[in-house]
């Protein structure tokens, strides 16, 4: 999911020349990315939760799609089939995003699930980092002929032993007849536990007391949810978009754009990585607090010194680094706070997508417009960090009253039974 996630940033222009349209009409392309990871995320998770022990099953057959359809991007020369081909690989990917988190958070759902959580991200930024490595030497000027389809014939293939390994996974449990028995078990006294909980909030009025004030737990999942559409959009709209920004504001050659692109997944990488022995010695908020100082100082530098190459790489690297372990860190300060069941990891990932969408479009138009140009992407990215630095600010406090107001205690809940 990473080497195809980054690798649409160093090619972004090269889909206006093969198709032969100006950089407001490509930049739709971006658009149905967003919106197909957006669905795919509500798929994935209606797909778990429909069909819980065939995860693993749906994650395969979700990669192949992604594999299949970068394989055949390169081949398409008109703007819509182009959309639509990016389309169906978005969707397969929200679809593999929520079933890997969710995956992995029932698999250790009996240990401390954020250094795993910082794990399976991290291995997102490895992808990431590796992507504007491959694809670099194709987009080189020294060559009489476009040689960027190679890239992504070469990235198609690498899905391919992903794809085996985890489908020998899936048959190996799934296709268990004990496993499949024991899942049926679980799931018949999950019901039998539903039952006798409405059962007795039914016969006990202090128990209905206690499930209507659960609407805390609504009020700050939404919370967190447009934290994390602020957070997401702009860390997908800054991989997407710094190639085309150093190319167009700055005149950096395509080749080292892409090697600025790979410097930037490199440090985002590295935070991931490093997020999980940090995750054991520091708590979620904490985590959060520094990451969030971290971006708004180095977006600031690169939008006051915009002119200034070496601020733009070193700036980079400190947003990759700031940048790097906040999702992860947001699920483990939510999981602290509400259980972050499959229905609700599907709500947060549905933010993600919702920015995804929304601040990319917004930074397409302003790149492409005469009037703001592509110092826009630097100014939208800034508006945007600090947005959300303060969204979190008020969660933090509203999270605060929520403690000392006993509010939203769904372990208390559990207890009454």
């Amino acid at each position: 999911m990473g080497l195809g996630g980054a690798l649409i940033g160093p090619t972004l222009l090269k889909f206006g020349e093969q198709i032969n349209l100006p950089f407001d009409r490509i930049v739709y392309i971006l658009s149905v990315r967003s919106f197909g990871f957006f669905g795919g995320t509500i798929i994935g998770g209606y797909i778990i939760d429909a069909f819980p022990k065939f995860g693993g099953t749906f994650l395969t057959f979700a990669l192949f799609i992604m594999c299949i359809t970068t394989l055949i991007i390169p081949l398409m020369y008109y703007l819509i089939p182009m959309m639509i081909v990016h389309l169906m690989w978005s969707i397969a990917a929200g679809i593999v995003d929520n079933l890997a988190q969710i995956l992995t958070m029932r698999h250790y759902k009996n240990f401390n699930v954020n250094p795993y959580l910082q794990a399976l991200h991290g291995a997102f930024g490895i992808g990431a980092l590796l992507s504007p490595l491959i694809i670099a030497p194709f987009l080189r000027k020294s060559s009489s002929i476009d040689q960027w389809h190679y890239a992504y014939w070469l990235i198609g293939c690498l899905h391919i032993p992903n794809i085996l390994g985890i489908l020998i996974f899936a048959i190996r449990d799934e296709c268990c007849l004990k496993q499949v028995e024991e899942i049926k078990l679980e799931n018949k006294e999950f019901v039998e536990e539903n039952k006798q909980k409405e059962a007795i909030i039914k016969s006990d009025p202090e128990v209905k007391i206690n499930e209507g004030v659960c609407s805390g737990n609504v009020i700050f999942l939404g919370l967190m949810t447009i934290f994390l559409l602020l957070y997401v959009g702009n860390e997908t709209a800054y991989g997407s978009y710094l190639h085309t920004y150093a190319s167009l504001h700055l005149k950096f050659p395509k080749d080292i754009a892409a090697y600025l692109n790979s410097i930037f997944w490199t440090s985002f990488t590295f935070s991931r990585l490093c997020g999980i022995p940090l995750s054991m010695n520091f708590s979620a908020l904490q985590m959060i607090t520094f990451d969030l100082i971290g971006c708004v100082i180095s977006l600031t530098l690169i939008f006051m010194f915009n002119k200034v190459s070496w601020v733009l790489w070193v700036g980079s690297i400190f947003y990759g680094l700031s940048v790097g372990t906040l999702y992860a860190s947001a699920i483990a300060f939510t999981e602290k706070y509400i259980p972050v069941t499959g229905k609700r990891m599907s709500i947060l990932a549905v933010g993600g997508s919702a920015g995804d969408a929304i601040i990319p479009l917004l930074i397409g138009y302003s790149i492409n417009s005469k009037f703001i140009g592509p110092i826009g992407f630097i100014s939208i990215l800034c508006i945007g960090t600090i947005l959300a630095s303060l969204f979190f600010g008020f969660i933090f406090l509203y999270v605060r009253h929520m403690s000392k107001e006993d509010m939203c205690d769904d372990k208390k809940t559990s207890e009454v039974k």
